[in-house]
């Protein structure tokens, strides 16, 4: 997948989908099971891999341990954007949280999407 592609977070679909705006790049299986709509954007949907999973067992031990826990999800999908070195657009602030923990920018880009 090429470099500085976007991966939409679940919150981004939502906002996207409402406002019938056209976004090209990735989301995660996650993303839409929690947003099945998210399918009529036409996006490359991203499948979780075992080396996605072990990364995110690792982020929620750290995130646990530092007292900022964040949901399982978005430690996978975390994963998915650092492992395929990806641009998350999200709303999610908490995301900071897992960058600062975890390499900072160069492991996890991320873009603050606005409405």
């Amino acid at each position: 997948m090429p470099n500085g592609k976007g991966s939409l977070h679940t919150n981004v679909l939502i906002d996207t989908l409402k406002s019938r705006r056209k976004l090209e790049g990735y989301t995660t299986i996650l993303n839409v099971v929690e947003f099945p709509k998210a399918l009529e954007l036409g996006l490359t949907v991203i499948t979780s891999s075992l080396e996605d999973y072990l990364l995110a067992v690792r982020i929620s031990q750290a995130m646990v341990k530092r007292g900022t826990p964040v949901p399982a999800v978005d430690a996978i999908v975390a994963t998915v954007v650092i492992n395929r070195e990806l641009t998350l657009v999200t709303r999610d602030k908490h995301f900071e949280w897992i960058k600062e923990e975890f390499g900072g920018a160069e492991t996890l880009r991320m873009t603050f999407f606005s409405k």
